[in-house]
């Protein structure tokens, strides 16, 4: 190695001599001065080798194949770099070069190390010959839309973290998907998930699409693997993985952080609907995931390890528990009426009564939703007749919800009793 130092540099730019193929730890290490590199021969850089370049806006390393651990990092200035046939990028290489935008990997490029690109400028990143993707890889990118990782088997935690523009990933190699590997990228919502898949890690998505399918190869769950708290969700579930979804569930709450943490269970719910090998519905799991310990417990105790739900334990524990709840508790007695599997006739009178005795409310809140789903439910159930209809339209029409004033007025014929209503009192 030629030792290679700062004061080399003149007017800003610097360009090695052909001898020198090794740059050293720190050689250019908070240089200001500095604003273009051509490295030329150069196939090592060294750890930190132009860390804190606060000016440093173009590198040329076209022959470079190893660069260590932070050599770049905080390299904010830096907009530009070319890379040859470069196979190795250490941990946090080019971290928070806020201003760097990479077009194209490397094909070469056969291990990144944590860090290494984030909190950069990225727009797109294509790693699809890579087995594993290393934590925190492009976390924080703001600007990063789309990733194809498609041969990736493990996606290391935090690997896109706070991405929030992220919204088009390729995936379709995945065995593991680490802790909070998509956290807080608002917006990508998965709507599938490989078959391959064995693990989904803590936090590991901010959201997912309603409905989303998880493969049946799937064997650990994180806990909210499927995103925070504070946001309704439904996933179909083969049952096959039940017993081991109970992992799902947090153990105690979280921090005191208000972004994860949310006290209302109405918010916090999520449907689970079962399936058997052949994909057909055996059962669905109105669930919450922020609860008092003492029905945490109950709750995570319902599943068998046999892969069967104790449902008695929605119909007592819960529903008892939520009587501070009261949004909570009319969900879970619509949903279980809905869908009662092993609804037992005791359990079926008791919620029967209870949304009787609250009908104006459930029935608003549902207009206040536009969920058709419910009004449709309650009508068909008789809980919605010709005594009390006129009242929830006129609920209908005052909130503006057309299309559940339209969906009420046409059930209303069905009613008998009063008149219709004339068009003018709509």
């Amino acid at each position: 190695m030629i030792p290679v130092q700062s004061e080399d540099i003149s007017a800003g730019r610097i360009t090695m001599p052909d001898d020198v193929t090794v740059i050293g730890d720190g050689a250019f290490a908070g240089n200001r001065s500095l604003t273009h590199a051509d490295l030329r021969n150069v196939k090592h850089i060294g750890a930190g080798a132009f860390r804190e370049c606060s000016n440093l806006e173009s590198v040329e390393m076209n022959s470079a194949s190893v660069i260590g651990p932070a050599a770049f990092e905080f390299c904010r200035s830096l907009r530009r770099v070319s890379f040859g046939n470069v196979t190795e990028i250490g941990d946090e290489a080019f971290m928070y070069c806020s201003m760097l935008d990479i077009p194209e990997m490397p094909r070469t490029l056969a291990s990144a190390g944590t860090a290494s690109f984030s909190h950069t400028a990225v727009r797109r990143i294509d790693l699809h010959w890579m087995e594993t993707i290393p934590p925190f890889l492009c976390s924080g990118c703001a600007a990063l839309s789309h990733v194809d990782i498609s041969g990736a088997r493990e996606i290391g935690d935090d690997a896109f973290a706070e991405c929030r523009s992220l919204s088009r990933v390729s995936m379709s190699a995945a065995e593991k998907i680490g802790n909070r590997a998509f956290r807080k990228c608002s917006s990508f919502a998965p709507g599938s998930l490989p078959d391959t898949l064995q693990s989904v890690g803590d936090d590991a998505f901010g959201c997912v699409r309603d409905g989303l399918v998880v493969p049946e190869s799937v064997r650990e769950f994180g806990k909210n693997c499927f995103g925070p708290v504070d946001a309704k969700k439904s996933i179909r579930l083969y049952g096959s993985s039940l017993y081991r979804f109970r992992d799902y569930f947090c153990d105690e709450r979280g921090s005191t952080d208000t972004e994860t943490e949310n006290f209302h269970m109405w918010e916090s719910s999520l449907d689970v609907t079962i399936l058997d090998h052949e994909g057909k519905i055996k059962g669905f799991l109105p669930l919450y995931v922020d609860l008092e310990p003492d029905m945490l417990r109950a709750l995570k105790n319902a599943f068998r390890d046999d892969d069967t739900f104790d449902y008695s334990v929605l119909d007592t524990v819960l529903f008892d528990g939520m009587g501070w709840n009261l949004q909570a508790k009319d969900r879970l007695a619509v949903m279980r009426l809905r869908y009662p599997f092993e609804l037992n006739a005791s359990a079926r009178e008791d919620y029967v009564c209870y949304i009787s005795g609250h009908l104006e409310r459930i029935a608003h809140n549902a207009i206040r939703d536009r969920d058709i789903g419910t009004l449709s439910f309650l009508c068909d159930e008789g809980l919605i007749c010709s005594e009390n209809i006129l009242d929830v339209i006129d609920h209908s029409v005052s909130m503006a919800a057309s299309e559940c004033t339209a969906f009420l007025l046409k059930r209303r014929p069905e009613m008998g009793g009063r008149r219709d209503m004339a068009p003018e009192e709509l």
